[in-house]
Formats: C-alpha cells, sequence, structure tokens
C-alpha cells in the first residue's frame, strides 16, 4: 500500500493525524514559513487539538518518565512556562512520538514487502527467460526432425507447435514482468523518500508552540488574513 505523499493545508481536518499521513504532517510543521493564513492555523490547530484529546496515555515506565521529563525540559527552555500549555504540548509531542513510531514499522514493512515482491518478479523473469528458451530450443530439434522426415507424422508437427506456443508464451510476459518490476521499483522509492528517520524535537517543539499560541517571538508574525497575505513582509529569521 502506497503512503499519501501530500496533505493539503485545506484538508488537514478531513484526513486526520495518522501514521499513514503522519509524513506529509511533520514535514509540513517542520517546514512551514510564518506567517501564514488564519485559516490555515485554525486548520492546524483543529487536526492537533482533536489529536491530542483523542491520545491514550502510554504505559508508565522509568523508559517513558524520562523521555517526558527531558521534553518538557526542553519545552520550558523554549520559554514556555504556563503549566497547562506546556503538559498541552508534551502531550501532543508524545502523540507524535506513538505516531512516528508505528510510522516507521509500516514503512520498513512495506518496503520489505515490496523488495520480496520486486525479488519474486526478478526470478520469475529469469524462470520464463530459461524456460522460454529451452522451449524454443525444443521446438528447433523438432523442426529440424520434420524436415528431415520424409513423411512427418502428427505428433512430431504437433510437438513443435506445441513447444513454440509455449516459447512464445514464456517471452510474451517479459513486457508485464517489466512493468511490474518498475512499479515496484517506484513504490519503494515513494516509501523511501516519505520515511521520517528522526524527529527533530526543537524544531517540532519552536513551530508548534507558535502556531497554538504559547509563545510570541518578537519580529515574527504567525498568521495574517487573506487580504492581507500579499503585502506581509515576511521576517529575516524564520526558524
Amino acid at each position: 500500500m502506497a503512503m499519501r505523499s501530500l496533505v493539503k493545508s485545506d484538508n488537514l481536518a478531513e484526513y486526520g493525524l495518522t501514521a499513514e499521513t503522519f509524513p506529509a504532517f511533520y514535514n509540513k510543521i517542520t517546514s512551514i514559513r510564518f506567517p501564514i493564513a488564519v485559516e490555515e492555523v485554525l486548520d492546524f490547530r483543529s487536526l492537533i487539538n482533536h489529536t491530542a484529546d483523542a491520545f491514550e496515555e502510554p504505559t508508565d515506565s522509568p523508559q517513558n518518565r524520562e523521555f517526558q521529563e527531558s521534553l518538557l525540559a526542553a519545552i520550558h527552555s523554549f520559554g514556555i512556562e504556563n503549566s497547562h500549555h506546556a503538559e498541552r504540548l508534551l502531550r501532543l509531542l508524545m502523540v507524535i512520538r506513538g505516531l512516528h513510531y508505528q510510522h516507521t514499522i509500516d514503512s520498513r514493512d512495506t518496503e520489505q514487502r515490496l523488495r520480496t515482491a520486486l525479488a519474486d518478479n526478478r526470478e520469475a523473469r529469469s524462470r520464463s527467460v530459461r524456460y522460454g528458451t529451452y522451449a524454443l530450443l525444443a521446438m528447433a530439434s523438432c523442426a529440424v526432425g520434420w524436415f528431415m522426415m520424409r513423411q512427418p507424422e502428427w505428433p512430431i508437427k504437433l510437438l513443435t507447435l506445441a513447444f513454440a506456443v509455449l516459447g512464445l508464451d514464456y517471452f510474451h510476459s517479459l513486457p508485464r514482468l517489466d512493468r511490474e518490476r518498475d512499479g515496484y521499483a517506484r513504490e519503494i522509492n515513494e516509501v523511501l523518500r516519505a520515511r521520517v528517520e528522526s524527529l527533530n524535537w526543537r524544531t517540532l517543539i519552536h513551530k508548534l508552540s507558535l502556531i497554538l499560541g504559547y509563545k510570541q517571538i518578537r519580529g515574527i508574525e504567525v498568521f495574517c488574513h487573506n487580504d492581507e497575505r500579499g503585502s506581509v513582509h515576511r521576517p529575516r529569521s524564520l526558524h
């Protein structure tokens, strides 16, 4: 199953945030440049809040507690001191962590399935070439015997025809196998392009806190109205 490679800003809420749409969401968040349209901000907030509300807390463990504490320290280092905002952002980051984990598993499973199919395709192509060659050689042998006989009987004629049809059938399958091979190769490349190998937590905290309104940075306007968008001067530093 090929992953969605693009989630448009005007239908984020429609798609929802899942392991399948995670790469598009992550890439859009980390590459976003402010200001953006107010409608887009509202779309992001709706999607983010809905996803965070539906989140189930992970099983308590020393590893999870340690990871959450490190994230919370990073959140505070960005100047987000409001406890409600910090906890809300932490909850969202834990959602993203879980989605990234599932995305990684799904991506590698899909890649493995496609690579197995590609290997099977190569084997099928090699087998078709081999068997097709054998069939044509057998046809040639029968044809030689046919022409050497003064009065060839129907079995030799039938064998010649049968081997000819069989050989042509094997070679006729090669274009289809080549198309399948190219299709598998394209899907593997798409999976690899969409895969998010690791998360940039600092960028996520920075961008999400601005979108959610948890912090303001002088010189950075987060959103503008559509009629203002063409005249807004973009700040020099948009991290």
